[in-house]
């Protein structure tokens, strides 16, 4: 039954069918049916564009939603559950935590960024999990070298690897040589820091060139090391880590990061009616943090390119996620432009009594 059940979860992530995701949605969610719906046939249709020739799949570009609802109706919930299901680079931003390009803050630009540093992650533990068996069998070898003093002395060495199997041997002291930490000295570069904004892609680029530089040789060289007694199976996991950091050298971890962003990220802009500032009012705002930052989301949401520590992101087939309650505008006070780059508009209803009662007993993980 459990594999059974692993191959289902597995196959819903392969082929994101609409009616499958609702149900799944559901076990958690209650209530909200157009928003999950919605929600589902974007997730599918982004799917569907990965099946088509490569000449046709460049003129299919994501359909953005707008979910609108009162607070607490389970909006951002909807998107965060989405996510977990497909295994996409998703983020969720703060609409109001952005200000306009030129003043002091964070610009949208941002949003991608961090969106990268999540998809490098995600890439890292996929292929972490991959390569997993084959760093493990290096380990035991290492454990026999360490043991042996090399693999010369063979019948010992047969000995030892029963030994190793069965956990005997898990109390044995050896020295192994780790690499020295990279930051007892600041942030990635010892003496060699650089002040300035974190997300700056050319003040990274220049924190890493020189922690390279400090590391000795611009990174040719192998890092310093330090020679450690400690037991096997402490051993097993500190040598385990150095194993799959040598193998994933061997991986352009970089490139994939970028095309799983591309191709299947999620960015959910929360409370973005806080940006909004009602038609009524005829002076304009000073406010920063209101409308041009919807000037600023425009070319993000429509496509550009958008440079990283990790290389240039283009937004074209990102899908966006909009929500926000719109109590105090509405959602016609957003500018045109941004209005027509979410063309899926979904009205989420408010929580009634019968909907406390559901929530309290039918999701899965209920209070009751």
């Amino acid at each position: 039954e459990e594999e059974q059940e692993e191959d289902g979860s597995s196959d819903l992530k392969a082929q994101l069918r609409p009616s499958e995701v609702v149900d799944s949605l559901n076990a958690h969610i209650v209530g909200q049916n157009d928003a999950k719906r919605a929600v589902a046939i974007a997730m599918r249709n982004r799917w569907r564009r990965r099946q088509l020739p490569g000449d046709l799949m460049k003129e299919v570009t994501p359909r953005n939603v707008l979910m609108i609802g009162p607070t607490g109706c389970g909006k951002t919930e909807v998107a965060r559950r989405m996510a977990a299901l497909s295994d996409a680079p998703f983020i969720k931003v703060e609409a109001t935590k952005f200000t306009e390009v030129g003043y002091h803050g964070r610009d949208v630009d941002q949003i991608i960024r961090d969106l990268m540093d999540i998809s490098i992650n995600l890439t890292k533990k996929r292929k972490t999990e991959e390569m997993r068996s084959m760093a493990e069998s290096l380990v035991e070898e290492r454990i026999l070298d360490l043991l042996t003093g090399g693999p010369k002395n063979a019948p010992s060495r047969e000995a030892f690897k029963v030994l190793l199997k069965n956990g005997g041997l898990d109390e044995q002291e050896v020295e192994v040589d780790v690499p020295l930490q990279a930051d007892k000295g600041g942030a990635g570069g010892g003496i060699f820091t650089v002040g300035g904004n974190e997300g700056n892609p050319n003040m990274a680029a220049m924190s890493d060139f020189l922690a390279k530089v400090a590391a000795g040789g611009g990174g040719k060289r192998s890092p310093a090391t330090e020679r450690k007694k400690m037991q096997i199976k402490d051993a097993r996991e500190v040598i385990l880590e150095m194993e799959l950091e040598k193998l994933l050298e061997n991986v352009d971890l970089k490139k994939e990061a970028i095309s799983s962003v591309e191709e299947s990220g999620i960015v959910f802009i929360d409370e973005i009616d806080k940006i909004c500032s009602s038609r009524d009012f005829s002076s304009k705002s000073a406010d920063a943090s209101a409308e041009g930052v919807q000037r600023d989301l425009l070319p993000l949401v429509e496509g550009t390119t958008i440079s990283t520590k990790y290389g240039n992101v283009n937004t074209d087939y990102i899908l966006f996620i909009a929500s926000g309650a719109f109590h105090s505008v509405k959602p016609s006070d957003m500018l045109p432009e941004l209005q027509g780059r979410l063309p899926i508009r979904v009205e989420l209803n408010g929580l009634t009594e019968d909907d406390l009662y559901k929530i309290l007993t039918e999701p899965v993980a209920n209070l009751l």
